[in-house]
């Protein structure tokens, strides 16, 4: 594959798509959007979104995964339904870049692992390809912190959930699922590992069928915890704290989007540095670092053993709510 001919395919055609990450990766060298799978009875609604890019629209999402001259696709269907398009994709031959959570269940990210073979899956943690977060990561790495003990991570913004997707259970609705995942992920990145075991507490406002708000902890022993809070009934909430026995990282605006610069506080005994990370696409870095992960065959940056330890930790912690129990995870 050469460096221009990566053709992209979208399942999922909402707001957030057409407007944000579409065009990103449309923009992106390497890559172009090529067609969109339109849902029955939203042919014309593809339709406008498609002619932003000249691409072709499909009447269903399996004809744009019959289409050979799609090399991956982006899926951005609701939660319930990433795992079984994505191993549809993975048959048809198309690389996978998913919307998160990549799945519900441990068990479902091992399904997609199987199936995937050379082909090249990702959930997309667009923070993960931001420049600022590679830079917390060149930080924690150069022992600036010491040794890790605590991460705090919060994610949190009021949403009108009136109809909307995110509070139907059966379509994998709900906080945890939706931003509580970044937190979750930002503490396993962060420690490299599964916690031992997670203790959560979800609250429903408004007699929600789905959690829409929720704290948790994650025990990761010998002192190292993650503390967690995210919801769609308070906030705005967007930050994460590394605390390490020399001084602590924090980022202001984790999820920092494409027109707000980065800043990243750094605290030890010899002072404060505070470092401000010019404004990115995150969606552009990760449409180039998912590029260059097919064209290479290399590990993408957000591999699927990532995947399935976030998908491990989000059961646990659905457990946990459910049972007012901590869950373990693995043995110390």
């Amino acid at each position: 594959m050469t460096d221009l001919d990566l053709r992209w395919g979208v399942l999922g055609a909402t707001a957030h798509i057409s407007t944000r990450v579409a065009p990103a990766i449309h923009r992106t060298p390497g890559n172009t959007v090529t067609a969109v799978a339109a849902r029955p009875g939203r042919v014309d609604a593809s339709a406008r979104f498609a002619g932003r890019f000249g691409a072709t629209v499909h009447d269903g999402l399996d004809r744009l995964l019959a289409d050979a001259d799609v090399d991956a696709v982006y899926i951005a269907l609701p939660n319930s339904e990433h795992v079984p398009w994505t191993l549809r994709a993975l048959a048809a031959g198309k690389h996978v870049l998913c919307e998160k959570p990549l799945a519900l269940a441990e068990a479902d990210v091992e399904r997609v692992r199987r199936a995937a073979g050379e082909l090249t899956v990702v959930e997309a943690y667009m923070y993960r390809f931001h420049p600022q977060q590679r830079r917390v990561a060149q930080l924690l790495a150069s022992g600036a912190v010491g040794e890790l003990r605590v991460v705090r991570a919060a994610f949190a913004g009021r949403m009108d959930l009136v109809g909307n997707i995110r509070r139907d259970p059966a379509l994998g609705g709900g906080a945890t699922w939706d931003v509580g995942c970044y937190a979750v992920d930002v503490s396993l990145w962060a420690f490299g590992r599964l916690p031992l075991a997670v203790r959560a507490r979800f609250h429903a406002e408004g007699g929600a069928a789905v959690d829409t708000s929720g704290v948790a902890t994650l025990d990761f022993g010998e002192g190292r915890s993650a503390l967690l809070d995210y919801g769609f009934d308070y906030g705005p909430r967007s930050r994460y704290e590394l605390q390490g026995t020399h001084g602590s990282i924090s980022v202001r605006n984790a999820w920092a989007g494409s027109g707000e610069d980065g800043v990243i506080t750094l605290v030890t005994p010899e002072g404060t540095t505070v470092e401000t990370i010019p404004a990115a696409d995150p969606y552009e870095h990760q449409a180039a670092a998912f590029h260059e992960a097919v064209r290479t065959g290399n590990a993408p940056l957000v591999t699927l053993a990532d995947s399935r330890r976030t998908a491990r930790v989000g059961e646990a912690l659905v457990e946990s709510a459910r049972t007012g129990a901590d869950v373990v995870l693995r043995r110390a």
